[in-house]
């Protein structure tokens, strides 16, 4: 990383602190990790750093975070798909770790599928083909606003990070860059997270959803629901 070897790594620290997270970790030590890796990284690394959740040797994203076993035998592993209940679970705390992927620095990388609800366990059985005409519409539209947003939005590119809060399920980063401020707050606990977070505008709108929250003095109260996120602008 100092110009004489790699000139990028698949940021596996950033998916073991980040999974952790999501399954119900606590959120200091997500920040305690990737600082870490700020520390020791060159700026240009850090902010290049290709950021995972899924990949082609690890089992699939929704299968990880939502299943709540895993079968002994590989062949009760091919045959494993998620109960409505594993499912749910899954999605939500799949769409979180999209938010929080998309909002950190670094390049956010999506193993191909999980943005259209893939499932499996290890390989071979995480890397089937692309279910063309059966993708979860819902989900792959999640990732598409995703992806514009990062691709509009400066601050997501390459903005300072700053940590609000770390503690619990409760992950709030700021990013900002030539005064655009973008601001990530989210939820992988069990129970609803207040926040209070400073803002210099009367409204804060969350660009996911497109919902307005009022300023009242110079700040924004949140309630978030449990595995639940916004991007603030």
């Amino acid at each position: 990383l100092l110009g004489r070897e790699t000139h990028g790594l698949m940021n596996y620290p950033f998916r073991t602190a980040a999974l952790a997270w999501l399954r119900g970790g606590d959120a200091s030590a997500f920040r305690r990790d990737m600082e870490e890796i700020r520390e020791n990284y060159p700026p240009a690394a850090f902010y290049s750093g290709l950021n995972i959740l899924g990949t082609h040797d690890t089992p699939r994203l929704l299968t990880m975070l939502g299943a709540a076993r895993t079968p002994e035998s590989k062949d009760d592993r091919a045959a494993y798909r998620l109960s409505p209940e594993e499912l749910d679970m899954g999605l939500a705390r799949l769409r979180l770790g999209a938010l929080l992927l998309y909002s950190f620095p670094g390049s956010p990388t999506v193993f191909y599928g999980d943005e259209a609800g893939m499932q499996g366990f290890e390989d071979p059985l995480n890397r089937g083909a692309f279910p063309w005409g059966s993708e979860d519409a819902a989900l792959t539209d999640f990732f598409r606003t995703l992806g514009q947003l990062r691709r509009t939005r400066e601050s997501l590119r390459s903005g300072a990070l700053r940590y609000l809060l770390a503690r619990g399920g409760a992950l709030v980063i700021e990013r900002e860059h030539g005064g655009e401020r973008t601001v990530t707050a989210l939820n992988a606990g069990d129970a609803p997270a207040d926040l209070m977070l400073a803002w210099d505008a009367p409204t804060a709108q969350d660009a996911m959803t497109g919902q307005r929250f009022l300023v009242i003095d110079g700040k924004v109260h949140l309630t978030l629901p449990p595995l639940n996120g916004v991007i603030l602008v």
